[in-house]
């Protein structure tokens, strides 16, 4: 095969053009701290990233709901904890409206704390976080237990309803936060407001009743309780889990993308070097004239 000038110096112009293209490879690595510039750098490699970095948006919002979560769950709690007090506090009112011995003046005045703590039972019932109701379903912008306008019982009614407020904790693991304030504290206030009657009329059968009903409302109201404190312990073992594995999602990203620094200078070096070599040789593969044949 005869090898012609014009053979000769495609060949040349190909390394050179190699060359100069590894080189500016390693420079772009280096400038960028990154190995994977554009696809081609390694196709499968940035077809891992782009996985690994989706992976990794999921996550963090994952973790962003978790940290909802935790505070609407907190809050829940509370609340839920105030509440349990107050039945409490209306138990020790009932048992001693029972006694038998109390007269009438004392049983109007029990039955004024009752309605005081039918007050805080609201309160505690329109918990909010961040201007959200907890307890009205998915009714989160107004107060879900409304009092009276009229009249001198303070019995709220419920103006909220039964949806479920749930947060998305990773796939197919979506999770219910909220109970529904009547479902919560229905039954709660049931029993306060037939204790006050029941002081009010003085029926010690109907007072002593009052005791069993109000105990019911502690465990059930407890109960709730308990439930949003499970949930919180499980919430807050998930963001442990997904932080960890954050970084885990990282490490892996940063192993395909970023670049060896020591590794990237030596083929720096050694990109420098074929570069150089391939400018020499087309250099004296061509310094020849006419005249050193003449």
């Amino acid at each position: 095969m005869r090898v012609t000038d014009s053979l000769r110096v495609g060949n040349l112009k190909r390394n050179i053009e190699a060359g100069l293209s590894n080189l500016n490879t390693v420079q772009n690595q280096i400038a960028t701290g990154k190995r994977l510039n554009t696809v081609s750098d390694d196709p499968t490699g940035a077809s891992q990233a782009l996985a690994l970095r989706a992976t990794l948006v999921d996550n963090a919002q994952y973790q962003t709901n978790a940290d909802a979560a935790r505070s609407f769950l907190s809050a829940s709690d509370g609340a839920l904890s105030n509440a349990t007090n107050a039945l409490q506090e209306a138990r020790t009112i009932a048992v001693q409206g029972a006694n038998g011995t109390q007269t009438p003046q004392t049983l109007q005045a029990l039955g004024a704390q009752v309605t005081g703590l039918i007050r805080q039972l609201t309160q505690d019932a329109n918990a909010d976080i961040h201007g959200k109701y907890l307890f009205g379903g998915t009714s989160t912008q107004s107060p879900p237990f409304q009092a009276p306008t009229t009249g001198t019982d303070p019995t709220p009614t419920y103006a909220g309803n039964s949806g479920a407020v749930s947060a998305i904790l990773g796939r197919n693991n979506t999770l219910q936060l909220n109970t529904p304030g009547n479902q919560a504290f229905g039954g709660a206030f049931k029993a306060l407001q037939d204790l006050q009657n029941n002081l009010a009329s003085g029926n010690q059968a109907a007072i002593s009743a009052s005791i069993g009903a109000v105990d019911a409302q502690v465990i059930a109201v407890s109960s709730v309780r308990a439930s949003a404190g499970a949930k919180l312990n499980d919430v807050t073992l998930l963001k442990q889990n997904l932080t960890r594995a954050q970084g885990e999602y990282q490490a892996s990203d940063d192993n395909i993308e970023s670049v060896d620094l020591a590794q990237a200078y030596v083929q720096l070096q050694s990109a420098q070097n074929v570069y150089q070599a391939s400018l020499v040789t087309t250099s004296k593969a061509f310094q020849y004239s006419l005249a050193s044949y003449l």
